[in-house]
């Protein structure tokens, strides 16, 4: 993560450049006049300076010759941010060793490619979020939640998190033989100050390099945790692993929406019943409403068998919308699989389920956008 050291001796501009940075998954550390800013770029060493030009004492034109005398920050770019915006103004402070000039009250976007033009790049891609709901309780959604973010781990060297999304006692850790130490639920404290740190205490590992957020065993006494609560701790968590993996629960209600706008993909689990699919048709129509220009709605139908009377064809006249993805049923395989702790992507890699979602690994690797400097590349 980039870091910046932003200058102003305006409170209310100060605020309004850090929100706008932040939001754009940059560290922001601050100052409020000529020597503290020296004081701060010596000791943290930032990526790029936003310096203000009239504050008390020092302007931010000496500043800035004063730093490209110390070696280790000559070559940090500075972007100067003044009211002042006379063309000799903008001279001076190029001058003075300044690379860019921008004029108060700056536009946010402009101030952000500006930003990111000088830093070499634009700011890093966030990571991907999957969210899997099921159309129903029973459908296999753990199970295929699961597996998938073990396929993702398998295939690349990238940072894999598994978030369980129950606020009512999750099985995650019972699926991969964790204990929980740690969870969802201790972040609520802290749900405003959410950075790197803060998530490194609350992850769980697991034996493959999968990191897990996983969710409170004892529901009677958990903290309740609110989809718009979700959503914060997949946002941050974007910005610190490659592809994330929520588990979540029936999606009955449009309170999910929050984590369906924040998804890039969201799975609709279901099973070749009639009161499955029902319901899936509700589903489908609450994340339809979350799904912005892009319909980033998949279907995928697990626990598929000839004997269930409804062939393939039946099913995507019945729901109407196509199925991405069919998951053969494999019957006692899988509670055997998870009474052993053991996914069936670690223990039977020729299970149809494991084919499946290999490929459904694969394409994501493929398609999504590689965050964060991630190899996506498969292992060798």
């Amino acid at each position: 993560m980039k870091k910046i050291l932003v200058v102003d001796d305006e409170p209310d501009a100060l605020r309004m450049v850090k929100l706008t940075l932040s939001s754009e998954g940059y560290e922001v550390v601050t100052g409020s006049d000529g020597e503290e800013a020296i004081r701060i770029a010596t000791l943290e060493r930032p990526d790029l300076i936003l310096l203000d030009v009239m504050m008390p004492g020092i302007n931010g034109y000496e500043v800035t010759r004063r730093l490209r005398r110390v070696p280790e920050l000559a070559q940090v770019p500075i972007l100067f941010l003044s009211a002042r915006g006379q063309v000799e103004d903008k001279v001076e402070g190029l001058r003075a060793g300044g690379n860019d000039y921008v004029t108060k009250p700056a536009d946010p976007v402009e101030l952000v490619a500006r930003v990111g033009a000088l830093l070499g790049s634009y700011t890093e891609a966030p990571g991907y979020v999957a969210a899997l709901f099921g159309s129903k309780g029973g459908v296999g959604t753990t199970t295929l939640a699961v597996n998938l973010a073990l396929c993702l781990r398998q295939q690349s060297e990238a940072t894999v998190v598994l978030v369980d999304g129950h606020n009512e006692g999750g099985d995650v850790g019972v699926f991969l033989n964790t204990p929980i130490s740690h969870h969802a639920g201790e972040l609520m404290a802290v749900i405003d100050q959410l950075d790197k740190d803060v998530f490194q205490s609350a992850l769980a590992s697991h034996s493959s390099g999968l990191r897990m957020l996983l969710a409170p065993s004892d529901a009677s006494s958990a903290t309740a945790i609110l989809p718009t609560h979700w959503e914060r701790m997949l946002h941050e968590l974007r910005r610190i692993a490659s592809y994330i993996i929520f588990d979540g629960p029936p999606l009955q209600s449009a309170s999910w929406a929050p984590v369906l706008d924040e998804a890039n993909d969201v799975f609709l689990i279901t099973t070749p019943d009639i009161t499955a699919m029902r319901r899936l048709r509700s589903a489908y129509a609450i994340a339809g409403a979350s799904s912005g220009a892009t319909d980033n709605r998949n279907v995928v139908l697990n626990r598929f068998t000839e004997q269930s009377g409804f062939s393939v064809s039946a099913i995507n006249r019945a729901l109407a919308v196509p199925v991405r993805l069919r998951i053969e049923d494999i019957g006692p395989v899988s509670s055997y699989a998870l009474n052993r702790g053991e996914p069936l992507v670690l223990s039977d890699r020729r299970s149809p389920l494991t084919r499946a979602l290999t490929g459904l690994a694969r394409e994501i690797l493929q398609h999504a956008p590689q965050p964060l400097g991630a190899s996506a590349g498969r292992k060798r």
